[in-house]
């Protein structure tokens, strides 16, 4: 007799719980409605919540039925306020990113700007900054115009403002080609795969200071995003009688991303893929 009461007494209890939850959650929607384009994340997780209350609710049919429907004449207007929230998110995304000198150019969810895209999902309410066509993930902001250009105006600053210099940057990677041809037991003028080219690179790039102490914390980063980048901004092809030559990537060389490298070609997301660097004889 106890095991039933203690049973029955938990039915009621987990009833009341879980209608106390449905209740303030049915009034938060119903206040965020009033909102919309600022709450529009929030309106859709409490309508879930909303709907896995419902179903373990012992409501009756009827009382059900009934909050189904509110629940349908609100999703019904998601849609809408999906597309005022893109319009009004992209218009002041542009506004900023003018002030920065930077054109908005595509269409949801992909927007470019300069050699980065901004991948908006509406469903998570926030915005993946990728570098090239979704090469990279640089960073994650919520879908706010003055976050995303913040977080934009930090990465591109850290990409771009990297020290550099073309004779300085030619000789380390005719010397990491020659370290990696050696490794592979290669002859120079062979072509090397563009990851090889950068695991030597990037280890020849390291000051005195790491290579005194190799460990982590003195570890200079020099990625992938990096290498791109300089081999972009490079304007000299040739050091010590030889040129740099960067061999574009065919179809068998794109399917995984360690057997390419994207590398921009101008200041409008175009660009081109490589698989492969070699230097060969310099042409006088």
């Amino acid at each position: 007799m106890k095991e039933n009461e203690r049973k029955i007494t938990k039915l009621i209890s987990d009833e009341k719980v879980n209608l106390q939850n449905l209740l303030k959650t049915f009034r938060d929607v119903g206040k965020l409605r009033h909102t919309p384009l600022n709450n529009l994340y929030k309106i859709k997780q409490e309508m879930i919540k909303i709907e896995k209350a419902l179903k373990r609710s012992k409501l009756d049919d009827f009382v059900k039925e009934e909050i189904e429907r509110h629940l349908e004449s609100i999703k019904s207007k998601i849609p809408r306020w999906e597309e005022d929230v893109k319009k009004t998110f992209g218009q002041k995304l542009e506004n900023e990113m003018e002030k920065l000198g930077f054109e908005l150019r595509g269409h949801y969810p992909l927007l470019k700007v300069s050699f980065y895209t901004l991948e908006v999902d509406l469903d998570s309410f926030r915005v993946l900054i990728w570098y090239g066509p979704q090469q990279e993930k640089l960073g994650i902001c919520e879908l706010n115009p003055e976050e995303v250009v913040k977080k934009l105006k930090i990465v591109h600053a850290k990409i771009t403002q990297w020290q550099f210099n073309d004779e300085m940057f030619l000789s380390k990677l005719y010397e990491a080609y020659k370290i990696a041809v050696y490794r592979q037991n290669k002859k120079m003028g062979d072509q090397i795969a563009i990851s090889n080219i950068l695991f030597e690179f990037a280890f020849l790039n390291q000051d005195k200071k790491f290579r005194t102490n190799p460990i982590k914390d003195n570890y200079r980063e020099y990625g992938r995003v990096f290498f791109s980048y300089d081999l972009h901004r490079l304007k000299e092809r040739k050091f010590d009688g030889k040129e740099l030559s960067l061999i574009t990537a065919t179809r068998a060389y794109t399917r995984r991303k360690s057997d390419f490298l994207w590398i921009p070609s101008g200041e409008k997301g175009d660009g081109n893929y490589i698989s492969h660097i070699k230097f060969r004889e310099a042409i006088s």
